[in-house]
């Protein structure tokens, strides 16, 4: 039996593409929602089949607010209480989360096979992402199957001796595909800017990654700045900076609302590392508001440029037109299926729990 896990916003739009595909397939699976982020999972939350167990009391009411470690201990004793009465045979995570990490750590505890999709993702500095460099690189150590999004996340694996690598791409190319097939996308010239900022390591200079925004906003009347505010407090809190009239402040919205946001956008501001994917996708420009990138494939093709925390001063390079991108660097759109059919044929699948 495989268990399909994941307890934030991006694990899920990553993961319900390879739970589609293990339904085609007719695989034995059930899923698990560890509640990481609660306040984000109602927008995403029917793109996944009701989870078959759930963590959420962890994460509700007074319990809400919790540092790393209080999230990673909360995640580990309840994940020894299920490993300990359910019996999995491989374990689906996904990225470089808390909740990948403490069910990563946990499995491996109980002889659970981990099943790392997108792995080898790297950085080479602790501090940049923080602390999903960390994560990820401690989930390679006890993952058995490494399912790697690109030729140069297969190459970091390979180099340091990483085995059971598996060059399948990104699974977000399915989702995004899913929803171009689905939904009215479009990518006509507009003067709309999204901007997303929310990462941990850019906690400490939000204030001024703000009053850069309104500069910029200021200086730029004629462009339309879109805003999804991250509910975190430490973003938040500071959105009182934000007074220009063509900033927009919105509330978190639904995964399919973004992508058209995405793809009506002229370009976008953001410390994300989905959007530097899904930007791709559209052949949008994206200023990445962070001083390293563990996908560097968005900046070799010119569709991503790394500024720190100088936004204003590439204005100029986003405006100018996109080179046209013919091949998608984060893959084909059939990375699900890859997985599904590694997963059948390797025998990994026997037990009920």
């Amino acid at each position: 039996m495989i268990l399909v896990a994941y307890g934030t916003r991006p694990e899920i739009i990553k993961l319900f593409p390879i739970i589609n595909e293990l339904k085609a397939q007719r695989l034995p699976f059930k899923t698990l929602f560890t509640g990481q982020q609660l306040d984000l999972y109602e927008d995403v939350k029917d793109l996944v089949p009701r989870p078959d167990f759930s963590f959420s009391e962890c994460f509700s009411g007074v319990n809400k607010h919790n540092t790393l470690g209080m999230s990673f201990v909360k995640i580990c004793a309840a994940a020894e209480k299920l490993f300990n009465e359910h019996r999995f045979d491989i374990i689906i995570i996904q990225g470089d989360t808390t909740t990948a990490w403490a069910l990563a750590q946990m499995a491996f505890y109980n002889e659970i096979k981990v099943a790392h999709v997108e792995a080898g993702l790297r950085t080479f500095d602790l501090e940049n992402p923080y602390p999903e460099e960390l994560n990820r690189t401690l989930i390679t150590q006890v993952a058995y199957l490494n399912f790697a999004p690109t030729k140069q996340a297969h190459d970091n694996l390979i180099k340091y001796g990483t085995k059971n690598v598996h060059l399948v791409g990104n699974t977000i190319v399915d989702a995004v595909n899913y929803f171009k097939a689905s939904l009215d996308l479009h990518e006509d010239k507009s003067n709309k800017v999204l901007v997303t900022l929310h990462r941990r390591e850019n906690h400490k200079i939000m204030e001024w990654l703000f009053d850069e925004l309104q500069k910029v906003a200021e200086k730029n009347p004629e462009l339309e700045f879109i805003f999804p505010i991250h509910p975190n407090p430490e973003v938040k809190k500071h959105k009182s900076r934000l007074k220009a009239e063509n900033i927009k402040i919105i509330s978190p919205i639904g995964y399919p609302e973004m992508l058209k946001l995405i793809s009506q956008a002229l370009f976008i501001i953001s410390d994300s590392g989905g959007i530097q994917e899904e930007a791709t996708c559209f052949n949008k420009k994206v200023i990445v508001v962070r001083k390293k990138t563990e996908r560097p494939e968005t900046i070799d093709i010119g569709l991503g440029k790394l500024v720190g925390k100088d936004i204003r001063n590439h204005i100029d390079w986003a405006l100018m037109s996109p080179p046209n991108i013919t091949e998608f660097p984060y893959g084909d759109g059939h990375t699900a299926q890859r997985i599904a059919n590694i997963l059948s044929s390797g025998h990994y699948i026997r037990n009920n729990p």
